[in-house]
């Protein structure tokens, strides 16, 4: 008999891997106060919160440690910041000791792909893990694991690397790189900046402002680019790819942003939802929560209103015609009183848009919201308390038609467009689902964005 071989066991200690911790800790010389700031800023963009009292938090894959030292600025009652590479583990402790060696702040040295070691950890409520699982080797294995640790109603914030065409160059270019003499590492370097250089004095751009470029996350300009030539493993991910996987794990992104094209990542904050958290559901509410598992880029954007309210239907369809990338769920007192007929004709007015009755209760219209991206509320009354108090608990943005809402709605953290700019509205959605740097500087007094209700609990 001839012995068949097994598939053979990944190994991490073999894996080709561009050392990202002597990145990181030739960068720590250049953090100072103000790139602290400017990294917490966008943490705190995302996450809808400036405090993370009361929450274990996890950095998984902490890197140069500046996101930890954020976190636990922060407030995190308990943050563990771990790292495969024992230089970036090196790098996490220095900032650790910068900020006073806190007892509730451990680094360690472990892998996302040990699951013994993982789950030795726990879960936790907020899981963090920017630009890191794609390096791993084995990416969905990682993306699987760290989904894990996740308690429910806790939150992933995750980021990975867009798929694109421009794949297979980037990662014979990363490859290239790593086999590079020192010397040749550092011509391919100036060739890459000569070459941004060119591309932006040819497009009316300030060359040498590249160096200051997207420095939203507190990041220096030549670091990242050395991340970016050596980074190896490389695995790149669509964003429904991406959805996909974290919500087979019960984790339902509610706020992502997608990168268009190769060299970037995708963004998502989610939330661990499961059947069981959600409980039963005792209205169209249940629709709208599956429906929702069924749109993978955008969560959808909930529209409540009157029928026959002066700012009726028509309003939100001629909206769903102008954004068909984004989904729409028409909440509509009365729908499910309307002869079949009507309601067929009233579901069929836009393809991205489906209606369902009004939640009967506060109950049903949180089970309902929990599945949310942005709350669109039209009816002539204004937003009911019911809406109000499940909007701000939750942590979901509202838009309002009705200057007279102003004040009730400004209590809750929420805000008023002018009644009939459907421009701002449709300006304020695109945002809102997508990228918070260009919604926050887009300056719309009319829609905030409050804390969800695991990250403000104390």
């Amino acid at each position: 008999m001839t012995a068949t071989a097994g598939p053979v066991a990944f190994d991490e200690a073999q894996v080709d891997r561009f050392g990202f911790g002597r990145n990181w800790l030739d960068y720590q010389s250049s953090i100072d106060a103000a790139k602290f700031d400017v990294a917490r800023t966008d943490i705190e963009l995302w996450l809808g919160t400036t405090s993370l009292r009361g929450l274990r938090v996890l950095d998984l894959g902490s890197g140069s440690g500046l996101h930890s030292y954020c976190l636990h600025a922060m407030g995190a009652t308990e943050l563990v910041s771990f790292d495969y590479d024992i230089d970036s583990v090196q790098a996490t402790k220095q900032l650790h000791a910068r900020a006073g060696a806190p007892v509730s702040w451990t680094v360690m040295h472990g892998s996302v792909l040990d699951t013994g070691f993982l789950e030795s950890l726990g879960t936790f409520d907020l899981v963090y893990s920017w630009g890191v699982l794609h390096h791993t080797g084995q990416m969905w294995q990682a993306v699987a694991n760290a989904a894990t640790r996740v308690r429910l109603g806790g939150t992933f914030f995750i980021s990975i690397y867009a798929k694109g065409p421009g794949y297979a160059a980037d990662l014979a270019l990363k490859q290239r790189y790593h086999a590079a003499s020192s010397s040749d590492k550092r011509r391919m370097e100036f060739e890459w900046i000569t070459e941004r250089y060119r591309y932006r004095a040819a497009n009316g751009l300030v060359p040498e402002a590249w160096w200051s470029e997207g420095r939203e996350r507190g990041m220096d300009a030549y670091c990242d680019l050395v991340d970016w030539l050596g980074g190896l493993p490389y695995e790149v991910a669509t964003l429904g790819e991406l959805t996909a996987q974290l919500r087979a794990a019960g984790i339902v992104p509610h706020h992502t942003r997608e990168c268009p094209g190769d060299g970037g990542c995708h963004i998502l904050v989610a939330a661990r939802l499961s059947e069981s958290a959600l409980g039963p559901v005792a209205s169209d509410a249940a629709a709208a929560v599956n429906v929702r598992v069924s749109w993978p880029a955008q969560a959808p954007v909930v529209w409540v209103g009157a029928l026959d309210a002066t700012h009726g239907p028509q309003r939100v369809v001629a909206l769903a015609h102008q954004r068909p990338e984004l989904q729409f769920v028409m909440v509509a007192a009365g729908f499910s009183k309307l002869d079949d007929a009507s309601r067929r004709q009233l579901a069929g007015l836009a393809p991205n848009l489906r209606v369902v009755e009004h939640p009967s209760d506060a109950a049903d219209i949180r089970r309902l919201l929990r599945a949310a991206g942005v709350v669109l509320h039209t009816s002539d009354s204004g937003p009911s308390a019911e809406w109000i108090a499940t909007v701000a608990s939750i942590g979901i943005p509202m838009v309002s038609l009705h200057d007279d809402a102003s004040a009730t709605l400004a209590t809750s953290g929420c805000g008023t467009v002018a009644d009939g700019d459907i421009d701002r509205i449709a300006v304020a959605l695109d945002s809102l689902q997508q990228d918070d740097m260009r919604y926050a500087r887009a300056g719309l007094a009319a829609v905030s964005r409050r804390a969800p209700a695991h990250l403000t609990q104390q």
